[in-house]
């Protein structure tokens, strides 16, 4: 696509000024963090936490002493899916060192914030998943940025609950395995949380699939034709947000709709928002033709082919059926190809809630764009190879086990804690099968091994198989 010089000279003018006004505020919030005392009354002041005890009594879990760092969230309003209300989020051990301390302790830091309820089927479950967004005061709603544990300062993060997640760990072992190959992977730490005084267990403080200095450091200014760096998300159609029209929606090829996480909202402008449903439309029409395969005018032109293949692998040593489909997140730098990110596999392994897991099926072999791109026999051969490079390392499967080991280990007496409140889930059949529920945590240990086992035996003999999709 044509680029004027004004508009290049334009756009460099106004990524210096970004850059200079990233780095002041990067000092700002390092500043911040070294100096409290002279942060606004809002977040100096921490408070010290209400504990419910009647509440937590009654799971046996009372006032307890803890390594892990513990997050105190308090409202009075109802906090509900989708529509976020105020908050204060207070943190205790908000160094992560390792130090002992008791939850009744006055927090490090407190923070006013906005939280909500997130995730589509997950929303339902009472273990909520929730979203928080750290203000400096509510009034004003102004963002305010804060490094959660050593991953970045931010202003949004998630907090996943595992719950039909027994082991507590699929999503934490993912995202460290694909940081081992993978440009970009959410980091995630382990906390305790209360809730308005009230022990709900084990949580993932984890980063979200967005931009900024501590997530995927994409540019902040476009082009003046529109051209711009980008975040797509792939998901369930939703009646608060228009879908791209992009070539493989309209035209039915793909599943679910695409939308537009960065630029965000407040941000983008009409050619922008044109110019990424263009973007993706040129994909998907070479994707879809006869050409596809073409190693100049193909895919390979549009996508960062080895991230793909990366993206691919993961998929399928987890059993992630809903990749390529839903929860899916691509994002793209200005002048760059288009790449995906991994997110959530609390449902992998076997530990998808309505049916069972085929152990002997390739999933991403129906997936929206995946199923046509293995019809390319210089695709395959790139996964066979990669595959067997990374089962050396990243996916062998002693070195798996030893994460969940050391993962399970850095819980320590939090499991217990944590059951307290949830172990009455080990008595009912969350998965459909009641075999595929496993009835206390060392028997979630055992299916995962049992379950990752498995599926790494059958990829290791049948990965050629991908070969019976070329076209």
């Amino acid at each position: 696509m044509k680029r004027y010089l004004l508009g290049i000279t334009a756009t460099l003018l106004f990524v210096a000024a970004g850059l200079c006004l990233t780095a002041f505020r990067g000092e700002l919030d390092r500043y911040e963090q070294q100096h409290p005392e002279k942060v606004s009354k809002e977040t100096a002041e921490a408070d010290t936490p209400e504990l419910d005890d009647e509440y937590n009594s009654f799971y046996e879990v009372g006032v307890f002493e803890t390594d892990l760092p513990v997050i105190y969230i308090t409202s009075d309003q109802f906090i509900e899916k989708d529509i976020p209300i105020n908050c204060r989020v207070s943190l205790l051990n908000a160094a992560n060192d390792g130090t002992v301390h008791r939850v009744d302790e006055k927090a490090d830091i407190s923070f006013d914030a906005s939280i909500r309820i997130r995730g589509a089927s997950s929303s339902h479950f009472e273990k909520s998943q929730y979203r928080i967004k750290l203000l400096k005061d509510t009034e004003s709603g102004a963002e305010r940025k804060y490094d959660f544990f050593g991953m970045g300062s931010e202003s949004e993060w998630v907090l996943n609950g595992p719950f039909l997640d027994k082991t507590l760990a699929r999503n934490y072992i993912a995202y460290n395995l694909a940081a081992e190959h993978m440009e970009w992977a959410p980091e995630s730490r382990y906390v305790e949380l209360f809730v308005n005084g009230q022990y709900r267990g084990v949580y993932l403080v984890t980063e979200p699939v967005s931009n900024g200095t501590g997530r995927l450091r994409l540019s902040k200014f476009g082009l003046l034709n529109g051209e711009t760096a980008y975040i797509v998300s792939r998901d369930r159609d939703a009646s608060d947000t228009d879908p791209l029209q992009n070539y493989g929606t309209v035209n039915k090829r793909t599943y679910y709709s695409l939308y537009v996480e960065y630029p965000g909202k407040a941000n983008i402008t009409d050619s922008e928002y044109a110019w990424i449903e263009n973007d993706i439309s040129e994909f998907e029409e070479v994707l879809f033709s006869d050409s596809f395969a073409d190693p100049e005018k193909g895919y390979a032109k549009y996508i960062d082919v080895d991230n793909f293949v990366d993206y691919f692998i993961i998929n399928e040593v987890f059993m992630i059926h809903d990749a390529d489909v839903l929860s899916t997140y691509v994002y793209k730098e200005l002048g760059g190809k288009m790449k995906l990110t991994v997110w959530d596999f609390n449902n992998g392994l076997d530990n998808y809630q309505w049916f069972a897991e085929d152990y002997e099926e390739f999933f991403l072999a129906s997936g929206s764009w995946f199923r046509w791109l293995i019809r390319d026999r210089a695709f395959v051969d790139r996964i066979v190879a990669r595959y067997r490079d990374l089962r050396k390392t990243t996916y062998d499967t002693a070195h798996i086990f030893q994460i969940l080991d050391s993962t399970t280990e850095l819980l320590g007496d939090a499991v217990e804690r944590n059951f307290k409140i949830w172990g009455y889930t080990f008595n009912m059949n969350l998965l459909v099968g009641s075999k595929r529920n496993p009835r206390s945590y060392e028997k979630a240990l055992e299916q995962f091994r049992e379950t990752l086992t498995t599926r790494i035996e059958f990829l290791d003999e049948h990965i050629t198989d991908l070969y019976d999709y070329c076209k």
